[in-house]
């Protein structure tokens, strides 16, 4: 991850961000008036309704691993869904996406773009 603190100013993203975590650090990276944290313990619902009340009427991005996706998934909070593939099996190759909630789930193809050895899968949430 590099230093934190060298996010101030340089990270492509200069808005609040807020970190789903267990365990927040004991000393916050450095922030300034553009880039914030906030790390939150309770849940993906909560961290969800602090960045949209950080967002006011602008978009707000989730950016994790599937297990976070999965949790949205379930709370009815994405409405697009974007997957990156990379052509490499991390440790066992887990399932992405393994639960019976996600039955109802249905997915409309809205892009696919490929850069070099990426691929990615954008979704909008179908009702």
């Amino acid at each position: 991850m590099g230093d934190p603190d060298s996010y101030v100013g340089n990270y492509e993203l200069q808005v609040p961000i807020f970190v789903l975590t267990h365990h927040p650090p004991s000393v916050a990276p450095k922030q300034d008036e553009h880039l914030t944290f906030t790390f939150v313990t309770g849940g993906v619902e909560s961290a969800v309704a602090q960045a949209k009340a950080a967002a006011h009427d602008k978009a707000v991005q989730v950016v994790g691993g599937f297990s976070i996706a999965q949790q949205l998934l379930d709370a009815g909070l994405v409405d697009e869904l974007h997957v990156d593939i990379m052509p490499v099996f991390l440790g066992i190759g887990l399932r992405s996406f393994e639960s019976s909630s996600l039955e109802r789930v249905r997915l409309e193809k809205i892009n696919v773009q490929e850069v070099g050895a990426r691929t990615s899968l954008r979704f909008r949430m179908k009702q």
